[in-house]
């Protein structure tokens, strides 16, 4: 069985790539705008929202699996 916590690590690294990739994307974006490179912005564009996209779904997947394993605190509940 996997260790939890390295399986947590693993699955924020794997955010992580997405999300500086995006930004990496978004950067090419300014530099393409600059230089009035429409076209080229644009498939920029495009490749930060499949990298924002791909980011959220991991953020789905990630709380999927913590609300299958949390439980309430007793506490809280009304």
């Amino acid at each position: 069985m996997t260790d939890p916590l390295a399986q947590a690590v693993a699955d924020v690294e794997r955010l992580e790539t997405e999300l500086l990739t995006a930004a990496a994307h978004l950067r090419n974006c300014k530099v393409h705008l600059q230089g009035r490179e429409v076209p080229r912005y644009a498939a920029h564009l495009l490749a930060t929202q499949g990298h924002l996209h791909n980011a959220q779904g991991l953020l789905t997947e990630l709380a999927k699996a913590h609300a299958s394993r949390a439980r309430p605190n007793p506490e809280y509940i009304p």
